[in-house]
């Protein structure tokens, strides 16, 4: 896991350095300083204190509260959208669960410190998956 025992510096510093972590996060739809953000306000501690975790510089109260704001948002947005496919049926519940299998995978994966050709291979296969995902290669009829 990025946070916990790591402080919040050396946080961002170790997913930079992992090429799966910032292959999502460049996909994402978050920010490094919403990440930076959202991992510093995992930590135990006042707001105060989460804010000077920041990586780049201390900031405001306010422009903390509103980037964990904007990165809270941004994640919810995310599950919503995944909501919304699969009630309009543009995504099958096999997708979905195979979203949810995929997840539990790169925890796995994580765990398993795979090298830098395994990793290729998944970021290739995370590519294919995300691309199909929502189209499920359903063909379009004009």
């Amino acid at each position: 896991m990025y946070y916990g025992s790591l402080i919040c510096k050396q946080m961002l510093e170790e997913i930079r350095k992992d090429i799966i972590a910032t292959f999502l996060l460049r996909k994402s739809n978050l920010t490094e300083v919403q990440l930076d953000t959202l991992l510093a306000s995992k930590e135990e501690g006042n707001l105060d204190f989460k804010r000077t975790l920041r990586e780049k510089r201390k900031v405001t109260k306010g422009a903390f509260a509103r980037t964990l704001k904007q990165v809270r948002h941004n994640a919810e947005a995310s599950v919503y959208t995944i909501f919304l496919l699969s009630y309009l049926d543009l995504v099958s519940q096999a997708d979905v669960n195979h979203l949810v299998r995929n997840t539990r995978m790169l925890g796995e994966l994580k765990q398993a410190r795979p090298g830098m050709e395994d990793q290729i291979r998944v970021l290739e296969a995370m590519e294919e998956y995300v691309q199909n995902f929502a189209s499920s290669k359903r063909k379009l009829i004009v």
